[in-house]
């Protein structure tokens, strides 16, 4: 099977306990896009409060919001599906 998108959660996923992004989990995001996979946030988070981690990891695709209610683009800085 291959795979060619990778969905993680922010908190208790890829946040310590400082809210900060793990150092070995950016590492490992960074080598699956270099493989060629997408990587998507999907969070219960605001897309205010998702938009430092989407920055920080350089991500180009939108970002899951609000446990699901909708789809924000942050290239468009719009939702992009509700």
């Amino acid at each position: 099977m291959s795979y060619r998108l990778l969905a993680l959660d922010l908190d208790g996923t890829l946040l310590d306990s400082r809210l900060a992004i793990r150092p070995d989990a950016q590492e490992a995001i960074a080598a699956v896009r270099r493989r060629g996979l997408g990587v998507l946030l999907v969070t219960g988070r605001h897309h205010i409060a998702t938009a430092p981690y989407h920055a920080q990891l350089n991500l180009d695709l939108p970002a899951i919001c609000c446990n699901g209610s909708y789809l924000f683009d942050f290239r468009s800085g719009r939702v992009a599906l509700a």
